[in-house]
């Protein structure tokens, strides 16, 4: 009798899980279409200055300074029918003006600015606006375990960007309007705006409902709370992006166009298996210690795995390419020394960020970051010296994660968490097994059957290898 909660709370963890990746399978589906169609329609160059938008959007985010974040470490786990409408209105209310604010500011300082790019500023600008406030209320839904509304979200976002995208098409070949970086970026900004829109009836109680006397106690402690987050996830973000920042800086913007195509590949996967980590947190943030620890090795491997079988993909993915999109083929050097860094950036951000956050060693976490970063920028500059080529820094990036994750496990035993390095040698195994049949096996079709051969005799092996240990730590 005692055991059924248990199993009901693991059901409902895996139906969670289901509901939010149908959502994040619309939007890989959409993202796939986008992927094919807007390089194709911007041409190399124009690509390149949309790619960089969407890289410096990402700093963006951080105007929140971390008040979403708090609300999400917070009121993490607790049911919808035990929030409070009144105090959440006084924080909806407060986070909108003090948005507006900060937004506002980055426009007008686009303006005044020399030197700037004054387009690309005053989109940032509104699209900080539109993205943060949307987060605010994405986290609220997390937080509170909403996973239906994440994925119509989701689903909503996938549907408008198809949209878009056709659209956007039809009126360029109508001459209607041009094809280029800035007018695709407008309409970017307007799903953005249109997302934030859907949100508001949804959550018309804590807008316009009647609020709480403003409590900057209450205020100050979600930011207080938050900003750490936001902080280490901000700064281990810039890890995962330093050596894009760099080639964005000291090349050429068609040079960058190819390098960060190749990393549009890599967003896809991430961005359909991050599901998990949307259903992870307020999941664990419920259970004991002890408990969660033991699902640790059952997550971190689990998410290898997945992503490792997934890589195949990268066979087809090339002669596709060549095939369809042949002004990028020189993308694909940099995606066969980038794709199995999905596997270490995915176990990083999925299941060891997270674990972090529940643990509520953000601040460890921070200072492995911020030293992982110092870290990666002496690789990337070390690489740079000796050969002024874009693809060193995608060796330096795949150094830097290998760092990073050995560093945050060992970091976890030292804290006094039982952590198995068993999968960090498969992880090691598994990349060299991919870049070994990448450069030596030259016809695709082939080089994909090795690969998978070799896929499952080592992860067979693996999981023999942890499941005697297992049963030998019982007994």
């Amino acid at each position: 009798m005692l055991k059924k909660p248990k199993m009901r709370t693991e059901n409902k963890t895996v139906q969670s899980v289901f509901i939010v990746v149908a959502g994040n399978i619309a939007l890989l589906l959409a993202r796939c279409f986008l992927w094919l169609i807007i390089p194709k329609l911007l041409g190399v160059a124009e690509y390149g200055y949309y790619k960089t938008f969407t890289l410096y959007l990402t700093y963006a985010m951080f105007l929140h300074f971390g008040f979403p974040d708090g609300i999400l470490l917070i009121y993490g786990g607790k049911d919808y029918e035990d929030i409070n409408k009144r105090e959440f209105c006084m924080y909806s209310r407060f986070f909108l003006i003090f948005l507006g604010a900060i937004s506002l500011l980055c426009v007008i300082g686009g303006f005044i600015i020399r030197g700037v790019d004054k387009y690309l500023f005053f989109m940032l600008g509104a699209d900080a606006f539109f993205i943060n406030m949307a987060t605010y209320f994405k986290f609220i839904s997390q937080a509170v375990m909403r996973f239906g509304e994440l994925t119509k979200r989701n689903m909503l976002e996938a549907v408008l960007q198809v949209a878009s995208v056709i659209v956007f098409g039809i009126l360029s070949r109508l001459h209607v309007i041009e094809a280029n970086g800035k007018m695709y970026i407008m309409f970017l900004v307007a799903i953005d705006a249109f997302i934030l829109l859907w949100y508001i009836p949804k959550y018309h109680d804590f807008i316009f409902g009647i609020r709480e006397k403003i409590s900057w106690a209450k205020i100050m402690n979600i930011f207080r709370v938050g900003i750490l987050l936001t902080m280490a996830f901000q700064i281990s973000h810039l890890v995962f992006v330093l050596d894009r920042q760099m080639v964005s800086i000291l090349f050429p913007v068609t040079t960058y166009s190819l390098y960060s195509f190749a990393y549009s590949i890599t967003n896809l996967i991430t961005a359909t298996i991050g599901a998990v980590a949307v259903v992870l947190f307020p999941k664990l943030k419920r259970l004991e210690t002890d408990r969660m620890m033991m699902q640790y090795p059952v997550f971190i491997s689990g998410i290898a795995v997945i992503v490792f079988f997934l890589l195949s993909c990268y066979y087809p993915m090339t002669f596709f390419i060549r095939w369809f999109l042949p002004e990028y083929v020189d993308s694909v050097r940099y995606i066969k020394i980038i794709f199995p860094g999905l596997a270490i950036s995915s176990c990083i951000n999925i299941v060891i960020f997270t674990y972090y956050k529940v643990l509520k060693r953000l601040k460890q976490y921070l200072f492995i970051s911020l030293a992982l970063l110092g870290i990666g920028f002496l690789f990337n500059i070390s690489g740079y010296i000796l050969c002024q080529d874009p693809a060193v820094f995608s060796v330096a990036s795949i150094l830097t994660l290998l760092v990073w994750y050995f560093v945050s496990q060992k970091y976890m035993i030292e804290g006094g968490y039982k952590v198995d390095f068993c999968n960090y040698a498969y992880v090691c195994i598994m990349i060299g097994w991919f870049y070994f049949v990448s450069y030596i096996i030259k016809m695709d079709y082939i080089a994909m059957m090795i690969y998978l051969v070799g896929f499952f005799l080592i992860t067979f092996v693996y999981k023999t290898v942890n499941t005697i240990r297992s049963e030998k730590n019982k007994l």
